[in-house]
């Protein structure tokens, strides 16, 4: 009995895991208006049976991602980044890509105490030359570079607590102890640099989101100052916008 149970739940983790590939080779291989290749030589790519792909086609050509048309082929009508979050939600990159039923993927470049630049130093209220645990991480989704990031974190908050190159939210509500309540994030575009481009695996130039963040305690004190790219084809942020009533309390009155 137990076999019998566990073989559809065998057969839905492969499905997912497939599916997740095929948005990832999307996103990055094709254009809308671009045709797959045939139902077979799919099923053979992924190691998959033809029934299981054609029920991932299926769901993608529900998600409006493709269209199949009977006897002519599989086409791209549009494609969606692997991971996608809330922007009005404060979830850190690796929470993203772990809500997003992602493979996670973390190279630490950086994790050193050391002064803080004046212009981090004064974001973070703190005194010239004031140390800082400096971490430096690209993020990846699938084995694909999806983000670079810079956190720094005052000394003091850090304490003795020791950082294990995983999420930074983590590290901070668990290992020191302090509690997040958010913080003021801006948001610009920009072209990659050099060595941000060989970081994330992109053309010198090509468009990236920057997010540059300030989080805070519960005690209302800055203890993260983050800056972050991302590659737009792999993670993208949506932002959930309400138009107050006329007359509101909100309304600039």
């Amino acid at each position: 009995m137990c076999a019998a149970t566990s073989r559809p739940r065998v057969r839905q983790a492969r499905f997912s895991e497939v599916r997740g590939e095929v948005l990832t080779d999307l996103a990055e291989s094709y254009q809308p208006g671009d045709r797959l290749p045939s139902e077979p030589e799919l099923a053979t790519a992924y190691g998959v049976s033809r029934p299981t792909i054609r029920e991932v086609l299926r769901s993608l050509e529900g998600d409006g991602l493709v269209r199949r048309i009977h006897g002519v082929g599989t086409f791209v009508t549009q494609v969606r980044p692997a991971v996608s979050s809330r922007f009005d939600l404060d979830l850190g990159i690796t929470e993203a890509v772990a809500a997003a039923n992602q493979r996670l993927g973390i190279q630490l470049l950086r994790a050193t105490v050391e002064p803080a630049p004046p212009a981090i130093a004064e974001r973070l209220e703190l005194a010239s030359d004031t140390s800082v645990l400096w971490v430096e991480r690209v993020i990846r989704v699938n084995d694909v570079p999806a983000a670079h990031a810079i956190d720094a974190i005052p000394r003091r908050v850090v304490g003795r607590a020791a950082f294990d190159g995983g999420s930074v939210y983590r590290f901070l509500e668990e290992a020191c102890g302090i509690q997040l309540v958010g913080g003021l994030a801006d948001v610009s575009a920009v072209p990659a640099s050099r060595s941000l481009a060989r970081l994330l695996a992109v053309d010198e130039a090509a468009p990236l989101l920057r997010i540059d963040q300030l989080e805070r305690s519960t005690a209302d004190r800055p203890v993260l100052y983050s800056t972050e790219h991302y590659v737009p084809s792999v993670l993208n942020l949506s932002v959930r916008r309400i138009r107050h009533r006329k007359g509101s309390p909100d309304d600039g009155r």
